[in-house]
């Protein structure tokens, strides 16, 4: 395949995005025709139940105790991968 400006190889992705959202409309529109009641204002979030999801991470701060702990097992555990590393050459 011969190689394409990329000003060209944008304006083709443009011409192919314009063309798969208008079908995309046209598919919403006979959905919506099928279920009229997702196309109301508020339809889709009306019954429907909103589920949050917990942030992941820690909730409370650490305590100067345990940065403390982390920061000897942190210590202990490079050491062990520096050994590991020094005896292997």
């Amino acid at each position: 395949m011969a190689k394409m400006a990329p000003v060209e190889l944008r304006r083709l992705a443009v011409v192919g995005a314009r063309a798969r959202l208008v079908e995309l409309k046209s598919e919403m529109a006979s959905l919506v025709r099928a279920f009229p009641e997702i196309g109301r204002a508020g339809g889709a979030t009306a019954g429907a139940v909103v589920v949050r999801r917990a942030k992941p991470g820690r909730k409370t701060p650490m305590s100067a105790a345990e940065r403390r702990e982390v920061s000897e097992r942190m210590k202990k555990y490079w050491a062990g991968r520096r050994a590991a590393k020094s005896a292997k050459k």
